[in-house]
C-alpha cells in the first residue's frame, strides 16, 4: 500500500492536513507581518516573558538555532525587545512591543478562523473526538 492509494495511509493523510492548515495559516497571517512560526513565538513570549529559547523552538517547532534567527529577527522588525534579567546577567528577558501585541492578537484571530474553517464539516462531537484521538497518536510516539 502505498500513501497515493485508494486507503491512504493515515499519516500521510494527516500530512496533507498539516500542510493545508500551515498554508492557510500562513495566507491569513500574511497581513500581520509574520509568519506561522513567529506568531507561535510572539504568543509564547506574551504568555510569558521568562521562557526559554529552547522552550520557544518547541512552541514554534523549530530548532533551537533556527529560534535564535528569529529572534534577531523579531527584533530587528520591531516586535520584541531583549534586555538582561536585572539579577542574572546570563537570562535575557524578551517582552513585547506594542507592535509584537497586536501582531499576536491578529495571529490569535487568524488561528481561531482558519481552526473554525478546518472543523467546519464536523460536528462539536466530532471535533472533540479528534483532539483526543490526534493527542492520543502523538502520546503513543512520544516527544521523540
Amino acid at each position: 500500500m502505498s500513501p497515493s492509494s485508494e486507503e491512504a495511509w493515515i499519516g500521510y493523510g494527516l500530512k496533507i492536513a498539516q500542510h493545508r492548515l500551515r498554508q492557510r495559516l500562513e495566507a491569513e497571517l500574511a497581513g500581520t507581518g509574520v509568519s506561522a512560526s513567529q506568531n507561535a513565538v510572539l504568543l509564547a513570549i506574551g504568555d510569558n516573558p521568562r521562557i526559554s529559547n529552547a522552550s520557544l523552538a518547541r512552541a514554534a517547532f523549530v530548532t533551537p538555532q533556527s529560534m535564535q534567527g528569529m529572534l534577531v529577527t523579531l527584533e530587528r522588525d520591531g516586535f520584541i525587545v531583549r534586555t538582561p534579567h536585572p539579577e542574572h546577567g546570563r537570562i535575557i528577558m524578551t517582552e513585547l512591543t506594542e507592535k509584537g501585541r497586536a501582531a499576536a492578537q491578529a495571529g490569535m484571530v487568524a488561528a481561531e478562523a482558519v481552526e473554525r474553517q478546518m472543523l467546519s464539516g464536523l460536528t462539536d462531537d466530532e471535533a472533540a473526538l479528534l483532539r483526543d484521538l490526534l493527542r492520543r497518536c502523538a502520546d503513543a510516539l512520544g516527544e521523540g
